[in-house]
């Protein structure tokens, strides 16, 4: 019997999603992807929260060098995003290829803004940081979380079952309620450090990327990323009627865009 050759993927969360919220992408993937996940960014003492998130991109790293030890693929959403494409302009030797889902970028002018803004107060107003940092983290036993989350905005596009995934991977059952696992303060603090400093590694990016945006997304705006594209020159699609949110409202259109994409960057691979 021949053996398979799996291709190893590493899936980064968005901020507050742990990654088994992303099964039903992961359900979609070929059974030659062996799927990769740190479940929850932030939350080990070794890497706390800091400047830039410098020490997630040391956390993603740490993972890939001694939970995975061979070459990768690097797919992330949103925060999960940035921290891949700055671990694949670190460490390109442990990357094949990175795919970034709606990334939270600030490019050009909007850069030098975002860099002035986080040093003021006024971060949590312009960012998630605010409404993170007050978030509902316990609920009564009984309570039904699928509905409570459902009726959110943030969640109103989602898929069902992605909602599912999402409770059963962020609440824990502790002390007689229902609590969330993803540390509140640590998410806001996440807001607050999104990269200022994204135009150092411009020049870095050396493996095959595919930048992929919602078409009605609030975070990816054209006038954020324009300098981003050009100088980093990675090829850049618009996932049509997809918000921010986009990979856990279409799951299978996600997870046949990330095959595609790695079949290709392979079947490129295999023909040098």
């Amino acid at each position: 019997m021949t053996k398979v050759t799996k291709i190893n993927l590493h899936f980064a969360h968005a901020n507050g999603f742990p990654a088994p919220s992303y099964q039903q992408i992961f359900n979609q993937l070929p059974d030659d992807f062996e799927v990769h996940a740190l479940t929850k960014f932030a939350h080990s003492e070794r890497f706390p929260v800091n400047a830039n998130l410098g020490n997630q991109v040391a956390e993603l790293i740490d993972y890939l060098s001694h939970k995975v030890a061979k070459p990768v693929y690097v797919v992330g959403h949103s925060m999960g995003a940035v921290v891949s494409f700055m671990a694949a302009c670190e460490r390109p030797d442990l990357i094949k290829g990175v795919i970034m889902l709606d990334p939270p970028i600030a490019s050009g002018l909007a850069r030098i803004a975002f860099k002035l803004l986080k040093y003021s107060p006024l971060i949590d107003t312009f960012s998630p940081a605010g409404k993170a940092k007050v978030r509902c983290q316990s609920w009564p036993l009984g309570t039904d979380l699928v509905a409570y989350f459902k009726s959110r905005a943030l969640f109103k596009n989602f898929q069902l079952a992605c909602i599912q995934d999402y409770v059963e991977a962020a609440i824990d059952e502790q002390e007689g309620k229902l609590h969330l696992n993803f540390d509140a303060q640590i998410e806001a603090s996440i807001y607050r450090n999104v990269p200022h400093n994204i135009n150092q590694y411009y020049q870095r990016l050396s493996v095959p990327s595919l930048l992929v945006t919602g078409s009605h997304s609030d975070v990816c705006l054209p006038s954020f990323l324009a300098t981003f594209v050009k100088k980093t020159h990675i090829e850049h699609l618009i996932f049509e009627d997809g918000g921010h949110m986009f990979p856990l409202e279409k799951p299978q259109q996600v997870a046949n865009i990330i095959t595609d994409r790695i079949r290709l960057w392979e079947k490129a691979n295999s023909a040098q």
